[in-house]
């Protein structure tokens, strides 16, 4: 029980995730983007036509496939294959010569030419099998382009299920299944390619439901999380899929879990979620109230069968129920909850929750939040680990509620929190700082001088971001110590807060030319990321460290090379020929697997201009399918300002 609350509740917290996590996934490739399910006639064009034929003037197919057959280098290879691809429906007389470089050693090389196969569109419908065997490939890169390929190409094909030849429809069938298989892939990229290249496709519900919910009963938990966050990433397109998986018992508290993480989005489920309550398994039936509550007010319609459930036997029902209650806000909702909150049988943090959703449905009802406040900050003393996470989650939710002296005292009430035993308290703590940012940063800098808690601080610190300007001089001297690593982190901090944090360019210079005393060369090349990084947040304030980041730019550390670059045309952006050496590297920055150097690299890009034009083609892939949500639109800004608009 204790472990599937657990799942759950990271399932439904984004901004805890934000908080405390470092994210460590690659950006993935372009995919054809339709509703999921949609009919195959009424599905939109892809937003780059597979068969828009080239206006410019370009070498011709022929010269490019001689080029190709020449090439005795990768990059050389590449290059041939992506002007290839540009070519669109007209690439087509290549496709055999194409496909052969699919099974090439290289893995640049089958990507691109899986690309370009997909590029071809229709017309290369005949490569499918082959598609179909690299959503298996080694390379998690491989097998994203390739699901990717197979959406281009059904995108493309405006034929209707029905009037397809039996062929033509095998092919499509064996390519929905295979795509469903990668469904649990471990890689982020190749699950979001095959969600989106499965929307393509289009099968019908009756076919996809079934097919997918085994996806999903069948796997291990370990497994099946990640593929549903990558589902409900996508948002209000997997709704209908989510919701044919809901019937199917042994899929369907998972897909309740991918249905609270879409929330407002997901209110189509909201029948056949209030169907779930009657479900004998406490879990399933919680899950289910947790959706709902993630809904909001689009989940009115459950609030009689949620009133109901307030009475239940199961405490874990008429906590969820209250839980639920409040998030939707419903006033009808109000009477019973004041009676479970006024009930002297009930357990103390009963009552608190229901005094909380009781001031969530009348936020001007002053009395009754300091009643709810007053109760869970008891709760955040319990013995029960439950009680006091829940205790602290209710209290970050009415916080922004509160005068400010108020909520400095909570602030530090949760900072104590921090060296909690219970993962879920300290979770749930941090999340409650970072959403009273300023409010909360003067309790975090306090904690700056608590060994115990200091990496965490200011983890935290960073999170908050500009807000968190006061903990500066605290931030000044980690810097200034002999702790590598604290400096490191304190540097992340300073750049969080960007502009503000100027003053620190002389700390921030001197690190960056020697490192911290007494560290060994890996931890001083770790800190030097995090200190460059710090400068180009700083901006134009941290010009005198310009020549020595642009020295740094050339090093044979590539992620080194990646963020002193960057960092330099944050501070000095004038300058026209460094602009045109930092793209190739700023290129490379858009496959790392840090997720920030990924964000940086795809705004700088777009920050150049015209000069950046090179770049598209890896930035569209990136604003297609990055598994972070904020890469993929720095990436679409960027293509946005590369082309002018």
């Amino acid at each position: 029980e204790k472990a599937t609350e657990k799942a759950t509740e990271k399932a439904t917290e984004k901004a805890t995730e934000k908080a405390t996590e470092k994210a460590t996934e690659k950006p993935a490739e372009k995919t054809a983007d339709a509703a999921l399910p949609q009919k195959a006639a009424d599905k939109p064009a892809p937003d780059k036509p597979v068969a828009e034929k080239q206006a410019t003037a370009k070498p011709s197919l022929d010269a490019l496939v001689a080029e190709l057959a020449a090439a005795t280098e990768e990059n050389t290879r590449v290059v041939a294959i992506d002007a290839i691809a540009d070519l669109g429906q007209n690439a087509k007389p290549a496709l055999a010569e194409l496909v052969k470089y699919c099974a090439d050693k290289d893995v640049r090389t089958r990507w691109h030419a899986a690309r370009a196969v997909g590029l071809i569109g229709e017309d290369a419908i005949s490569a499918l099998p082959v598609l179909v065997g690299l959503l298996g490939d080694g390379d998690p890169i491989v097998a994203t382009q390739a699901a990717a390929a197979i959406g281009l190409v059904r995108a493309d094909d405006s034929r209707r299920p029905e009037a397809l030849p039996s062929a033509d429809a095998a092919g499509y069938d064996a390519a929905t299944k295979a795509l469903i298989q990668s469904t649990i892939h471990p890689d982020p990229r190749v699950r979001r390619a095959s969600l989106r290249a499965i929307a393509t496709l289009a099968p019908p519900l009756e076919v996809l439901g079934p097919l997918f919910s085994k996806q999903l009963s069948d796997a291990d938990p370990s497994v099946v999380l990640p593929a549903v966050r990558s589902l409900a990433d996508m948002g209000g397109r997997a709704v209908p899929l989510l919701v044919e998986s809901l019937k199917n018992p042994k899929s369907r508290y998972w897909s309740a879990i991918a249905l609270a993480e879409i929330g407002p989005e997901a209110a189509p489920a909201v029948e056949v979620l209030t169907e779930q309550l009657a479900s004998g398994d406490t879990h399933e039936c919680v899950q289910a109230m947790i959706a709902l509550g993630a809904i909001g007010k689009g989940a009115q319609p459950a609030v009689d069968d949620l009133v109901k459930e307030l009475e239940s036997r199961d405490p874990a029902r008429r906590l969820g129920a209250a839980f639920a209650l409040g998030r939707i806000g419903d006033p009808a909702a109000a009477e019973p909850l004041a009676r479970m909150a006024a009930a002297t049988d009930a357990d103390p943090f009963m009552r608190s929750i229901a005094q909380w959703a009781r001031a969530k449905i009348d936020p001007r009802d002053t009395a009754t939040r300091d009643a709810a406040v007053l109760a869970l900050v008891r709760g955040i003393s319990s013995d029960v680990a439950g009680v006091r996470s829940g205790s602290v989650s209710a209290l970050s939710d009415l916080a922004a509620r509160l005068d400010d002296a108020s909520a400095a005292t909570l602030a530090e009430k949760f900072v104590g929190l921090l060296a909690d035993p219970n993962d879920d308290t300290r979770v749930q703590a941090a999340t409650a700082l970072v959403r009273l940012g300023k409010r909360g940063a003067p309790a975090l800098a306090a904690a700056i001088d608590d060994p115990e808690r200091r990496l965490f601080a200011v983890e935290l610190l960073a999170a908050i971001g500009p807000d968190a300007e006061p903990a500066l001089d605290r931030l000044a001297l980690m810097l200034g110590g002999d702790d590598a690593t604290a400096a490191g982190e304190a540097a992340l901090a300073v750049a969080a807060i960007g502009p503000p944090a100027a003053r620190l360019v002389p700390v921030l210079e001197k690190l960056l030319a020697s490192g911290s005393a007494g560290t060994d060369l890996a931890e001083r090349k770790r800190q030097h990321y995090a200190v460059a990084y710090a400068l180009g947040k700083i901006g134009a304030e941290a010009q005198p460290a310009l020549e020595r980041l642009r020295e740094l730019s050339r090093s044979d550390d590539e992620m080194l090379a990646t963020v002193a670059t960057w960092s330099a045309l944050k501070i000095g952006p004038g300058d026209a020929s460094f602009s045109e050496s930092a793209v190739p590297v700023l290129r490379r920055a858009l496959r790392s697997e840090v997720e920030m150097v990924r964000l940086e690299a795809a705004a700088a890009l777009g920050d150049l201009g015209a000069v950046a034009a090179s770049a598209v083609p890896i930035l569209e892939l990136v604003a297609e399918d990055d598994p972070a949500r904020t890469v993929r639109e720095a990436a679409e800004d960027a293509l946005a300002k590369i082309r002018g608009r």
